[in-house]
């Protein structure tokens, strides 16, 4: 599975509210209501524990974290540099 696909996936059953789930892409900005805070610690601590990466305090940045794609962007980069 790839990696923006388990991304999305864990977004449409772990966070997402439910009438807004048939529309996550990899381009649905996130901030926007989609995801809150809270959600935004439960999805650092999946990416962490799924794609054995760390995300750090300076990663917290909204640019990491818009869309699915840029979220994929993040990971890539993670574990590029181990």
């Amino acid at each position: 599975m790839e990696v923006a696909e388990r991304i999305r996936g864990f977004i449409a059953e772990e966070i997402m509210f439910e009438e807004t789930q048939q529309s996550l892409t990899d381009d649905t900005p996130l901030l926007s209501g989609v995801m809150d805070s809270l959600g935004l610690l439960q999805l650092v601590a999946f990416l962490e524990e799924e794609f054995d990466v760390e995300i750090d305090d300076a990663d917290m940045v909204a640019d990491h974290f818009r869309t699915v794609g840029d979220i994929e962007q993040l990971v890539r980069q993670k574990v590029s540099k181990d």
